[in-house]
């Protein structure tokens, strides 16, 4: 999957989170890397951004304030195909590549790993050492 976009010079990560924590560190960790960010609480906001805001990629909480990451993730794939989306599970959350797939994921990171192991779904390990 290609993260990268025609939208403008700096790349986009649309980031709908329910902890504030993991969401600071994911949102500090890739603007060192020269991401443009945008965090949101909800689905509903997230799926409304998707569209406004033309991110590379979508990072989703598989709980939400107001629905869980799993539908809205199937609602923003089912209206944006082409848009890269990554889901953050705890790490006890069962997933698999078909439920994935089935929701319009590209991949899935657990919380715990941090915004070094969301880098490296997104970026592969190239990048990785000079954001830190």
């Amino acid at each position: 999957m290609s993260w990268n976009s025609d939208f403008g010079s700096r790349q986009r990560l649309l980031l709908a989170y329910a902890d504030p924590v993991y969401a600071s560190e994911c949102g500090r960790y890739f603007r060192r890397l020269g991401w443009e960010v945008q965090m949101v609480a909800s689905g509903t906001e997230a799926r409304q951004l998707a569209s406004e805001y033309q991110p590379n990629v979508v990072v989703l909480d598989a709980e939400l304030l107001d629905e869980s990451g799993w539908l809205t993730s199937a609602k923003i794939s089912t209206e944006n195909p082409e848009l890269g989306i990554i889901l953050v599970t705890d790490q006890e959350t069962e997933y698999t590549p078909h439920r994935l797939h089935m929701v319009g994921a590209a991949d899935s990171v657990h919380r715990i790993d941090g915004a070094e192991a969301l880098a490296h779904a997104i970026l592969g390990s190239q990048t990785l050492s000079y954001a830190i």
